[in-house]
C-alpha cells in the first residue's frame, strides 16, 4: 500500500479543514432537508426530483460517516484530488442504490395509491420497512458489511496494490468502502426514504444509529439493539395500521 511514508506527512491541519468541509456539507444537507420539510414537499412525485432528495439525504446523513476513508486518502500519494474522487465514489454508489430504491418506492407508491386501505393506514407500508430493516440488523450480511465499513485501512490493505496510479487505487479502495457501507446500511436509508423530509426527528434518530454502529468504538454492539426496537416498532405500527 503506496502511503506518503517517504514524502513529508500530510499537516494535521489539513486533517482539521477535511473534516471541516465534510461536517459543513452534512450541516448545509441537514438545512435542505429542514427547508423541504418546512415547504411541505414530503413525497417527490417523479424520480428525477426524488433522487434529488435521496442525494440530499446521503450527504447530510451518509457523508459525515464516511470520514475515516477520506482522511485516509489524505494520508495516500496523489494530493487533494484523492479525497474529492473518493467522496464522489461514496456518494455515486449511494446514489445508484438510491435509484433503485427511488424507483421501488414509487412504484410502490403508485400500486399503493389505488388500494383504500393503504391510504387510510399510511403506517403500514413504514411499519413493514422497520421490521425488515430490524430483521436485517441480524443478518449475516450485515455484519460483514459492517466490518469492512468500520475498518477502511483494513479495505485498503487488501485492495491497494501500489502498482497503478494512485487514482485507480484509490478509487478502487473507496468502491469497495462505499460498496460495504451501502450493504450495510441500505434498508435503514430505505426506512428513510419512506420517511422522508416529514419527520427530521426520525432521520436524526437513523443518522446517529448508522453513525454509531459505524464510527464509536463499541458500534457493534449497538447493531442488534437498534435492529430489535425497529422490529417492535414495526409490529406496533402494522397493529395501529391492521386495528
Amino acid at each position: 500500500m503506496m502511503l506518503t511514508a517517504d514524502a513529508p506527512a500530510p499537516p494535521r491541519r489539513d486533517g482539521r479543514k477535511l473534516a471541516g468541509a465534510v461536517v459543513a456539507l452534512g450541516a448545509a444537507g441537514w438545512v435542505v432537508m429542514a427547508v423541504l420539510h418546512e415547504g411541505g414537499h414530503h413525497h417527490a412525485p417523479a424520480l428525477g426530483p426524488a433522487l434529488t432528495g435521496w442525494v440530499v439525504m446521503v450527504v447530510a446523513m451518509m457523508l459525515p460517516t464516511a470520514l475515516p476513508l477520506l482522511d485516509m486518502l489524505r494520508r495516500f500519494r496523489g494530493g487533494p484530488g484523492i479525497v474529492t474522487l473518493g467522496a464522489l465514489i461514496y456518494v455515486g454508489a449511494w446514489t445508484a442504490a438510491g435509484a433503485v430504491l427511488v424507483a421501488l418506492h414509487l412504484t410502490l407508491a403508485g400500486w399503493l395509491a389505488h388500494w383504500p386501505y393503504a391510504g387510510e393506514h399510511p403506517q403500514a407500508p413504514l411499519g413493514a420497512a422497520l421490521m425488515l430493516a430490524g430483521a436485517y440488523q441480524f443478518s449475516a450480511w450485515k455484519d460483514r458489511c459492517l466490518t469492512a465499513c468500520r475498518s477502511p485501512r483494513g479495505i485498503a490493505m487488501l485492495h491497494w496494490r501500489g502498482i497503478r496510479p494512485a487514482w485507480a487505487e484509490a478509487a478502487t479502495v473507496a468502491g469497495v468502502y462505499a460498496a460495504s457501507c451501502v450493504g450495510c446500511c441500505w434498508l435503514l436509508m430505505a426506512t428513510g426514504l419512506l420517511t422522508g423530509a416529514g419527520s427530521l426527528l426520525a432521520m436524526a434518530v437513523l443518522a446517529a444509529v448508522m453513525a454509531a454502529e459505524r464510527l464509536t468504538r463499541h458500534g457493534r454492539v449497538l447493531v442488534r439493539p437498534a435492529g430489535a426496537a425497529a422490529l417492535i416498532i414495526g409490529v406496533f405500527l402494522l397493529i395501529g395500521a391492521i386495528g
